[in-house]
């Protein structure tokens, strides 16, 4: 049982990599935002444990592991967005030399 590749261009190729590398930019955008909420929420809570007799470091260390967490899942994204921008460009460049070789 062998399954036919369909042959694509390079236009078509090209805009996959360009939706993906959309989709990629609005998940960058998220984990963003939630680092930013989640620095808040860690400031707020420190605030509140100043003036408080108790105090409850598991919270603030859920919410620096939390934070942790959503650093290395940007950092992951940022990669992968790096990587789609560099495929991008070999596209272009071996796109450019294959014209160049067909002129």
């Amino acid at each position: 049982m062998t399954e036919e590749k369909e042959v694509k261009t390079f236009e078509e190729i090209e805009e996959h990599l360009k939706t993906n590398l959309m989709q990629i930019g609005m998940e960058i955008a998220e984990i963003e935002n939630f680092l930013k909420l989640g620095e808040e929420l860690l400031e707020k809570e420190r605030k509140l444990q100043e003036g408080s007799p108790v105090k409850n470091e598991e919270i603030i260390a859920k919410y620096k592991n939390d934070i942790e967490k959503l650093q290395k899942g940007l950092e992951m994204f940022l990669g992968i967005r790096d990587e789609m921008q560099n495929t991008l460009a070999k596209l272009a460049e071996t796109k450019a030399k294959a014209d160049e070789h067909i002129n």
